[in-house]
């Protein structure tokens, strides 16, 4: 019994030792990868002054349960931006992805004066309209990487997401104090 113990831990080493090596290599290639070159110049060629704003790759993705009786079923549906941001302005450029290339299509552009409520915690941002209704929650995180057909990247952006997290906050104070919004809990409560 002893040696399948024995051959049970060296299994899990080696496929820690493998999972990690793959987590390493991605984030390598994901510090100055073609990928993060090509969300630049997404936002350089389709937002307005494009090169005056940070540029970045945001995510958005949206759980759904639905089923009846004793089954439950789960759909997540991912959505995939070039972000650019600067003071008062967001941009987000959907992209899509099919082998190795990378399209997109017409931005989306967010004012302060657009929102109604904005909330910012790490990693992410969540919109609301006027009615305080959610538009979204786009995420900015430092690492992406080519798990599978959803994280289709290998991005690493640490600076890019601390900017983000820093603007994120100051658009939340800015668009809730425009709008009357000193506690967010309440805000959602008394749609």
């Amino acid at each position: 019994m002893t040696s399948y113990v024995v051959i049970g831990v060296i299994a899990i080493v080696i496929l820690f030792i493998i999972v990690y090596v793959k987590m390493t290599i991605d984030e390598k290639k994901g510090a100055d990868s073609e990928e993060k070159r090509k969300i630049k110049d997404i936002v350089k060629r389709v937002v307005p002054d494009g090169a005056s704003y940070t540029a970045a790759y945001g995510t958005r993705e949206e759980l759904t349960l639905g089923g009846g009786g004793r089954t439950i079923t789960s759909t997540t549906k991912y959505w995939y931006y070039a972000v650019a941001f600067k003071t008062g302005e967001l941009y987000l450029v959907p992209l899509s992805f099919d082998g190795g290339d990378i399209s997109y299509s017409e931005p989306l552009h967010f004012t302060n004066s657009d929102l109604g409520m904005a909330e910012a915690k790490n990693g992410y941002l969540t919109l609301y309209d006027k009615e305080r209704k959610e538009l979204m929650t786009l995420f900015v995180v430092a690492s992406n990487t080519r798990d599978d057909k959803y994280h289709p990247v290998n991005i690493q952006q640490k600076e890019e997401a601390q900017a983000f997290a820093s603007f994120s906050q100051t658009l939340m104070k800015q668009v809730n104090d425009a709008n009357g919004i000193t506690d967010i809990k309440a805000a959602k409560k008394g749609r």
